[in-house]
């Protein structure tokens, strides 16, 4: 990852060097006559001649690799939330309403709730603040490489051909970054719609208790939230089931968080490699625009 935002921080670096080379010194006693003394000089219009690959760099890709890097920052957040939200799970559910005596004044919200206890929310929480920013990021991203100028052509076949290598590999990098977005958002949406499914399932045993239903054989026992399954949200604990983590082999590590958590780290990865075969292309093709001397300026009254 260091070596990943080095690589990607110079090619920054060198795209800044372009944008002011793209602009040289400008002297207004070469290009235009001196006013007569005690007149207004009339008004200059001044043209900077730059390459389109310069422009190019300047205008479209520069931008994006600094949103790449926001990214990139962002995302490195997410493996220690999936981490916290693992080991949030030992504190378990606090079910003293649902496995107790109806209480006749009802249950309290904040003792029992769904499938997630309160760390486990707030750590979904914080996840869940990861995804606007990143789909934002990619919309931005994706928009600003999809510009007519890097699909279309600029009219140069050389510069061309860079830009649109340049644009491939950034877009390579960005499909990666996408798939980190749909692992952290599916994760999310997951968790919460499956603690959304129990919510309220400590109400359940004061319910049976009423006068409609006490003695009817058909009522069934209050369900435990730990038996129920987040990600199978809607379906009953199946008694039959066998318990995958008890098959040798599995006993360690089996965690559908934890091969969440391993995807994750993979794509990070295919990000960093991605990125740095784009900063290369970025940085050879920024040496051609801060190599030469300054573009020629031209005015006209």
């Amino acid at each position: 990852m260091r070596a990943m935002y080095k690589t990607l921080s110079a090619a920054v670096a060198a795209l800044a060097v372009v944008a002011l080379a793209t602009t040289g010194p400008i002297d207004a006693a070469n290009t235009s006559s001196a006013p007569a003394p005690g007149t207004t000089p009339p008004p200059q219009i001044y043209h900077i001649v730059t390459r389109p690959l310069c422009a190019e760099l300047h205008k479209h890709i520069a931008p994006a690799v600094g949103m790449i890097l926001q990214n990139d920052a962002t995302i490195k957040k997410s493996p220690k939330l999936f981490s916290d939200y693992n080991r949030d799970a030992l504190d378990g559910v606090d079910n003293t309403v649902s496995n107790s005596a109806p209480n006749p004044q009802g249950a309290s919200l904040l003792n029992s709730s769904g499938t997630m206890n309160a760390a486990q929310n707030m750590t979904a929480l914080q996840m869940e603040n990861l995804v606007t920013p990143l789909a934002n990021n990619i919309i931005a991203i994706k928009n600003l490489l999809n510009s007519p100028a890097l699909t279309h052509g600029t009219g140069d076949p050389q510069d061309d051909a860079r830009l649109q290598d340049i644009r491939d590999k950034l877009l390579k990098a960005v499909a990666d970054q996408s798939a980190s977005l749909d692992l952290i958002n599916g994760f999310v949406q997951t968790e919460q719609m499956g603690d959304l499914q129990h919510v309220g399932e400590e109400y359940v045993s004061a319910i049976n208790q009423s006068d409609t239903t006490k003695g009817n054989p058909s009522t069934g026992a209050t369900p435990n939230p730990l038996l129920q399954n987040p990600n199978q949200p809607g379906l009953a604990p199946d008694p039959y089931n066998v318990n995958l983590a008890a098959i040798p082999g599995l006993t360690l590590g089996y965690n559908p968080v934890t091969r969440i958590l391993s995807a994750v780290k993979w794509t990070i990865k295919q990000t960093a490699h991605n990125e740095n075969v784009a900063s290369k292309a970025i940085l050879s093709s920024a040496a051609l625009c801060g190599s030469g001397p300054a573009p020629a300026a031209t005015s006209q009254p």
